[in-house]
């Protein structure tokens, strides 16, 4: 990692409980407390009664109100009156599956806000977890630009595939092609997740004769890791003061970004667990949010 700038102490952040940084303390930074409010992107919910029924919808099947019907209506069902319906977490971006949708299974998911499905085997709605409890809570839902297919944004109450895995996309197609296994616990996942995935496996490996990773050293020296820590967020802020180029100011904030998700691994806290602290926050303001850290 690049050196910061030469800089006067009093521009350094101070970071409490750290010998290496000195200063005055900082506020004592809690999570929101678990009753934080409801996403901000949350709408009224319109009014809608279901009844069971065909992948094309029968006569009067569904009862809603004249804007939920003309949503559905917009729709371009195809000649089994369903589209594809996929399933994605809200915090993470996993997809966690796939699916068909008719528009009473679409209609029971809006009222809902349970990820509900048509089952082409049964010719029913289904509602994912009516049997395992592992139900998926629908935040938002998404249309594609064609309307043909469709997105329950949402978070699961548990594993969504049967098989117990997280995720039904858990085999690689180019590890199958190097013939290797496939891992259940491997998830579809984004560039954060894939560094907190590879911080985890440092955890695990054993420190022999050979020289640990830098990872696997933090991870043993709480001190060496805090210090760092401090010493990237003062970085961080001299892009700003010195008013440095972007790229510096991205490259200091993805060596903040590791080192405090190393932390969240010494923690034992998932970065998905962070993630869902911010979106329970959408909907306060930050006055508000302080406050709830204060009474928490």
């Amino acid at each position: 990692m690049a050196a910061a700038p030469a800089a006067a102490p009093t521009r350094v952040p101070a970071c409490r409980g750290v010998t290496v940084c000195s200063g005055a303390s900082r506020p004592n930074l809690r999570a929101a407390a678990a009753s934080a409010s409801a996403p901000g992107w949350r709408r009224r919910d319109p009014a809608v009664s279901m009844a069971a029924g065909s992948a094309q919808t029968a006569p009067g099947t569904v009862a809603v109100d004249a804007m939920v019907d003309t949503l559905l209506d917009s729709v371009k069902w195809d000649s089994k009156g369903l589209a594809v319906a996929i399933a994605q977490n809200v915090d993470t971006g996993a997809i966690l599956m796939q699916g068909f949708a008719n528009k009473e299974a679409l209609a029971k998911t809006i009222s809902t806000r349970k990820a509900t499905f048509f089952s082409r085997s049964r010719s029913s709605l289904w509602t994912k977890g009516e049997t395992s409890m592992n139900f998926i809570n629908v935040h938002d839902i998404f249309l594609d630009c064609d309307r043909d297919s469709i997105i329950y944004l949402g978070k699961p109450d548990g594993p969504t595939c049967h098989t117990g895995a997280e995720t039904c996309y858990y085999t690689s197609v180019y590890d199958a092609l190097q013939g290797l296994k496939t891992n259940e616990d491997r998830q579809v996942t984004t560039t954060l997740y894939s560094l907190e995935d590879t911080i985890s496996r440092r955890q695990e490996e054993t420190v022999g004769s050979g020289k640990p990773s830098w990872t696997k050293k933090l991870l043993l020296d709480n001190q060496l890791l805090c210090s760092k820590i401090c010493e990237e967020a003062g970085e961080l802020i001299q892009t700003l003061l010195e008013n440095e180029d972007q790229s510096r100011t991205a490259s200091e904030m993805a060596d903040l970004l590791y080192h405090a998700m190393v932390l969240l691994r010494v923690k034992d806290v998932k970065m998905e667990e962070v993630l869902e602290v911010l979106r329970k926050r959408f909907s306060q303001s930050g006055i508000e949010e302080k406050a709830s850290r204060n009474k928490s």
